[in-house]
């Protein structure tokens, strides 16, 4: 399953030209000490406690998963005061089988792919919010592409899995939920997202966000490519 970051495409992955350029009022980055770790974790156990006090109360520490080397944690970090407005989880199976893997069978059809598990994602309340979360999304598919995944999956409970319907994710259960352990025993369903059609699919769909991910180019979305974590990530 290893794959060189010298072999990958370019990091850019979409098929139409960028046609502007926007700065952000926060920069989206990987993790890349415990301070940050940590100021994710502080975010992710007050969203999840807005929602499912029971998980947010257990998400107060970080996780087992938090530390490993294959993992990579983004993180949107406001310009003004450096803290931190959202993150992501990117969670692989090249060493490991995915964390939904424990909990539902997946179909034959994933076997010997490379897979990951977009998992924790939070964004604080407010307007600020609502631009967050595009860029951690737009951040984990360069990511994906660039190491070459074959899909992305995540789990989603009702109504934030209406979120990755309209994202053209496949609905892997055939609409059938699967509670989960490590969300409290909510019941979520399971998508999934094909890397190498995911531009097309958003492009024929005109799906709304598609300026945001293709048309413009963000350079506060800064993934340093040639990183340590990026290289582990990639199973190099």
């Amino acid at each position: 399953m290893a794959a060189c970051l010298d072999q990958l495409p370019p990091p850019r992955p979409y098929s139409e030209p960028p046609r502007r350029r926007e700065t952000l009022a926060f920069r989206v980055r990987l993790a890349r000490t415990p301070a940050d770790v940590l100021k994710a974790v502080g975010v992710r156990a007050s969203a999840y406690g807005r929602h499912v006090p029971a998980v947010g109360e257990a998400l107060r520490q970080p996780e087992p998963d938090d530390a490993r080397d294959d993992v990579l944690i983004v993180i949107a970090e406001a310009k003004l005061d450096g803290s931190v407005l959202g993150s992501m989880r990117l969670q692989p199976n090249f060493h490991r089988p995915l964390r939904i893997e424990g909990e539902a069978e997946l179909p034959g059809r994933f076997r010997a792919k490379r897979l990951v598990e977009f998992m924790r994602l939070t964004v604080t309340n407010g307007t600020a919010g609502r631009l967050v979360m595009p860029a951690i999304a737009k951040a984990a598919y360069e990511i994906c592409h660039r190491a070459r995944i074959d899909y992305a999956f995540v789990a989603g409970r009702h109504p934030v899995s209406l979120m990755y319907r309209a994202m053209q994710f496949d609905d892997v259960l055939d609409g059938a939920t699967v509670a989960l352990s490590y969300a409290a025993g909510v019941p979520h369903h399971i998508y999934c997202l094909p890397i190498d059609e995911a531009d097309a699919r958003w492009r024929s769909a005109g799906h709304s966000l598609y300026p945001f991910m293709a048309h413009t180019e963000h350079p506060d979305i800064a993934i340093d490519w040639s990183s340590g974590p990026l290289r582990r990530f990639a199973g190099h």
